[in-house]
């Protein structure tokens, strides 16, 4: 067996649930015995288990080593005054040779006040949106407004989100009903390197007419254009649905039914309809910044080599040089009963930041070790 050090840890096993709800984290933790001095190894072994487990749960670490201390006295530790952590037990410990294997299972509910992931920005893409009811846009001439829209929501993006951005917009239409969305995230997420997968459909764009309230008979009648959008968003690395809602609002239609209107104008921008258009376009983006202000940010990995890795997060993220990283593959299966469950596969060696761009940064091993089974498509995040 190769040298053992005290901060391996091999499983971390993750049950996808409700924020409200805790989520189990199994966690194995190994640490070499000297001079015949088990209970000492347990301990550290114990205690690196704990912490990498709150570690990369996002929850905070305090009194690790009283946390372990109890454990290893009845194999059962109720933790209240961390608040994140609610249960830790100990599942298994196995002496080897010359170490010894430790394995936990902690019971931690992610909090917004121990959200570490937050610090970098994650990445979406979406693309134009298409018209569920396409006959509605001759009002105006506007079949092009879905491209509009998409363009101009990745604009309000970038001004109003504190935890993500719009960082593409692809260029066509892509209709697609639900059942097809989970592949389709999957597949824009790697080719574009973003995390997140924006989807949107323009299910209402219809107008209205209604009598002037002036009672002045030769007044025109009052023009109001209705408009619904349905956003629907993926984690594009678990295929996990985040967000969906229908956005709609209606506005006073400044214009003639028979004038043709460009899309993209500051004329119709400007209008009533357009300046609503632009308010539900930021409630929007701020209710998607707020879903995933504590989904954990995660770098693709892109290119492997033995001493350095290179990763699809940068500057954009607010990946900083000299961040500290940790490596890991992510599985996804589902339970017996049918519930969606993660599996996360973590690197025994930690990385940092060794130089960064806009869009990528390069990673490296502080100690200068060899970073083999590493893949294209794993993932490294702060933790």
């Amino acid at each position: 067996m190769p040298a053992v050090k005290n901060q391996i840890l091999f499983l971390v096993l993750l049950v996808t649930s409700l924020p409200t709800q805790a989520i189990w984290f199994e966690a194995s933790g190994q640490a070499v015995i000297h001079d015949g001095q088990k209970q000492a190894a347990r301990q550290l072994a114990t205690q690196e288990a704990i912490k990498q487990a709150l570690l990369f749960s996002g929850a905070s670490v305090k009194n690790v080593q009283t946390m372990a201390n109890g454990l290893l006295a009845d194999d059962t530790l109720e933790i209240t005054a961390a608040g994140d952590v609610n249960h830790i037990e100990l599942t298994n410990e196995v002496y080897h040779k010359d170490y010894v294997t430790v394995s936990i299972r902690a019971d931690i509910f992610p909090v917004e006040a121990s959200c570490a992931a937050s610090d970098y920005k994650k990445s979406i893409v979406t693309t134009w949106y298409d018209f569920q009811k396409r006959q509605q846009a001759a009002a105006g001439n506007l079949y092009d407004f879905g491209k509009a829209f998409a363009t101009r929501l990745q604009l309000a993006s970038r001004e109003n989100s504190k935890f993500s951005y719009i960082k593409q917009v692809e260029p066509y239409y892509l209709k697609s009903v639900l059942s097809e969305q989970k592949s389709f995230a999957y597949e824009l997420s790697r080719k574009t390197n973003s995390q997140f997968v924006l989807f949107g459909e323009i299910n209402e764009f219809s107008v209205e007419r209604a009598p002037s309230q002036n009672w002045v008979p030769w007044a025109d009648d009052l023009i109001t254009r209705n408009l619904a959008v349905t956003l629907t968003m993926y984690d594009g690395y678990s295929g996990e649905m985040v967000y969906q809602k229908i956005e709609n609002m209606s506005a006073l239609w400044d214009f003639n039914l028979h004038q043709s209107i460009d899309s993209d104008s500051h004329k119709l921008w400007s209008s009533k309809f357009g300046l609503a258009t632009q308010e539900l376009q930021q409630q929007s983006i701020q209710e998607i910044d707020d879903v995933i202000s504590c989904q954990p940010a995660y770098g693709r990995v892109i290119k492997t080599g033995d001493e350095s890795l290179i990763i699809n997060i940068g500057l954009q993220n607010g990946v900083k040089k000299g961040d500290k990283l940790t490596l890991f593959k992510m599985n996804q299966y589902h339970s017996p009963q049918g519930e969606p469950r993660r599996q996360f596969h973590l690197h025994p060696e930690k990385v940092i930041v060794a130089e960064v761009f806009s869009e990528t940064a390069i990673i490296k091993s502080p100690t200068g070790a060899l970073l083999v089974n590493i893949q294209a498509n794993d993932f490294a995040a702060r933790q």
